[in-house]
């Protein structure tokens, strides 16, 4: 995973200052309970500059949205891992729970992907992420394939499957208790060496 270090490590202009600041106060506040004055408050100039760059809350967080895809797009390489240890690591990844600030943030980006059912340009940001989650981990499934780790014969409706459990598993954690998400993942599992693995 990247955490937020890597977004916005190398600050080099407002546009990235006042981003950085709206990332914080989205994990501290979530998308409902956001403001351009809570932005504000993380922000170390003046309030109207952030009125300057952004019509709104939801302007804001579309360029955002946006700007953190194309970091990930940047920084993600295909893995070093083996196939199998990396399908290992990403099961692991989609079922820890934590306290920490990238735990908020899931819970804000749960709210924004909410939001493509009535806005069509967070439906393309998050059609887009969707995409790319799936690239790579189609790319991981076919190697593990022509490795021989992997006996699938269709790695992208995989990767698909993966997606989708990854997805239903940050909103369960909202909403679920934490014995019917255990279960989840130990049917995934049996998934993943029963029919993924060779």
């Amino acid at each position: 995973m990247i955490d937020e270090t890597s977004f916005f490590g190398d600050i080099s202009g407002t546009r990235e200052e006042i981003l950085e600041a709206t990332y914080y106060a989205l994990c501290e506040h979530g998308y409902a309970g956001l403001t351009i004055k809570k932005i504000g408050a993380h922000f170390d100039k003046s309030q109207s500059l952030i009125y300057h760059h952004y019509d709104n809350k939801d302007s804001l967080l579309l360029d955002l949205l946006g700007y953190m895809l194309e970091q990930i797009e940047q920084q993600v390489l295909f893995s070093k891992e083996p196939p199998g240890d990396y399908i290992d690591i990403v099961v692991n990844e989609i079922f820890d729970e934590t306290e920490s600030q990238g735990c908020a943030f899931t819970q804000a980006v749960i709210e924004l992907r909410a939001q493509t059912a009535h806005n069509e340009e967070y439906y393309e940001l998050f059609r887009r992420s969707d995409n790319f989650i799936r690239k790579q981990l189609t790319q991981i499934i076919r190697a593990g394939v022509n490795k021989g780790v992997f006996d699938v014969d269709e790695p992208k409706e995989s990767a698909a499957l993966f997606q989708t459990v990854l997805i239903g598993i940050q909103t369960e954690y909202l909403t679920a208790d934490t014995q019917t998400i255990a279960e989840s993942k130990a049917e995934f599992r049996r998934y993943v060496e029963t029919c993924l693995r060779a």
